[in-house]
C-alpha cells in the first residue's frame, strides 16, 4: 500500500470572517477631476426623422459631436468592454440573406471579408458615412441608444 500524501495547506487558514484581518494603511484620496464642460450645440439644419419626411425641422437642436478628449473621459470612466461587440438583429428576407452569404463565400480571397458581421458592419459603417456627409456636415451624428429607435411595425402598415 502506498502511502497517502501530506495534505496541503490552505492560504485561508488561520482568517476569520468574525474577525476580518487588519486594512491595510489608508492612502491620501485622490483630488476629485473638475466638472466636464456642457457640450456645445449645433445649430445647422437638420432633418427629422422619416416618418416626418424631409424638410420637417427637429423640435430639439441637434448637439454636435463630443470632441476627443470627451470621448477619452467617457472610455475611461464606463465598464470595460467584452471581448466581443454586442449583438445587433434584425429581420431580413431569407432571399436577400442567402445572397449575402453567397457574396460573402465567393469574394474572400479577393475582398478578405470573413464573416457576415464583417460584412454587414463594413456595408452597414459606409452608409452611415454617406448619410454623415450627406445630412450632417460629414461629422457623426449623436448616439442614440438601442430602445430609443422606433420598433414594431409603422402604424397604417
Amino acid at each position: 500500500m502506498s502511502a497517502r500524501p501530506e495534505r496541503r495547506r490552505s492560504s485561508l487558514s488561520g482568517s476569520s470572517p468574525i474577525a476580518p484581518a487588519e486594512p491595510a494603511p489608508a492612502s491620501p484620496p485622490a483630488p476629485a477631476p473638475p466638472p466636464a464642460p456642457a457640450p456645445p450645440v449645433d445649430e445647422s439644419p437638420s432633418f427629422g426623422t422619416p416618418g416626418q419626411g424631409k424638410g420637417y425641422a427637429r423640435s430639439t437642436p441637434t448637439v454636435s459631436a463630443p470632441d476627443e478628449s470627451d470621448v477619452d473621459e467617457v472610455a475611461a470612466t464606463s465598464k470595460p468592454r467584452s471581448k466581443y461587440p454586442p449583438k445587433v438583429s434584425f429581420y431580413q428576407d431569407r432571399e436577400d440573406t442567402d445572397r449575402i452569404r453567397g457574396a460573402i463565400m465567393h469574394t474572400i480571397p479577393w475582398e478578405g471579408t470573413r464573416t457576415l458581421s464583417q460584412f454587414l458592419s463594413g456595408a452597414a459603417m459606409k452608409e452611415v458615412e454617406r448619410l454623415e456627409a450627406q445630412y450632417n456636415h460629414g461629422k457623426p451624428f449623436p448616439k442614440v441608444g438601442a430602445r430609443e429607435l422606433p420598433q414594431g411595425r409603422p402604424m397604417g402598415e
